[in-house]
């Protein structure tokens, strides 16, 4: 009987050696976690070398090295539209594109509502997040939509003169600084 005692000690000495183990390996994986999510997520400060007015009263500074495309478009959902993009080629795995478009409140009922719903109709489950952006002399709602490998900034800037610029935005890369600095420089001209 007390060498059962001993070998029941013992493995209860185990078992909590081995959870205390498992609580360790499980915080550092949370730490690790938090501490990329704060690298991936960091913001950098903008440099715009350009200014560009658009025809659709827009303006925007902006790296010329990240945007080297600055055109107007026009796009399937936003219609006529300021294009800004990493590259002509979409399928560069480094590819961003920021669309903005000029409306006022009745152009669309629920801008980033309607562009959720499609993002989740084209790519199945999508992971929307608020995102807080800042526009000079605006209010800004924003989300962050994760879809698999790509990220998604739909955007609405109202401006007090009712104006408001509708933006969406896609990139393949892991931080979307290079976006959100874009997007807090554009102006109406």
């Amino acid at each position: 009987m007390p060498k059962d005692i001993h070998t029941q000690d013992s493995s209860q000495q185990r078992a909590s050696r081995l959870l205390l183990a498992m609580g360790v390996i499980v915080l550092l994986g949370a730490l690790a976690y938090f501490g990329l999510t704060l690298a991936v997520n960091r913001r950098t400060p903008a440099n715009p070398d350009t200014h560009f007015d658009a025809e659709n009263g827009i303006s925007v500074d902006y790296e010329s090295a990240v945007w080297p495309v600055c055109q107007m478009t026009e796009d399937a959902a936003l219609g006529h539209a300021l294009q800004l993009a990493s590259g002509e080629d979409s399928a560069n795995a480094n590819y961003q594109v920021v669309l903005f478009q000029r409306g006022d409140k009745a152009t669309y009922e629920d801008f980033i509502g309607q562009s959720e719903a499609d993002l989740k109709a084209a790519y199945g489950v999508i992971s929307p997040r608020k995102v807080k952006l800042q526009v000079e002399g605006a209010t800004v709602t924003a989300v962050r939509c994760d879809i698999q490998a790509y990220y998604a900034v739909l955007a609405t800037i109202e401006y007090d003169s009712g104006d408001v610029v509708y933006v969406s935005g896609l990139t393949k890369l892991a931080s979307i600084s290079d976006i959100v600095n874009l997007v807090e420089s554009v102006s109406l001209t």
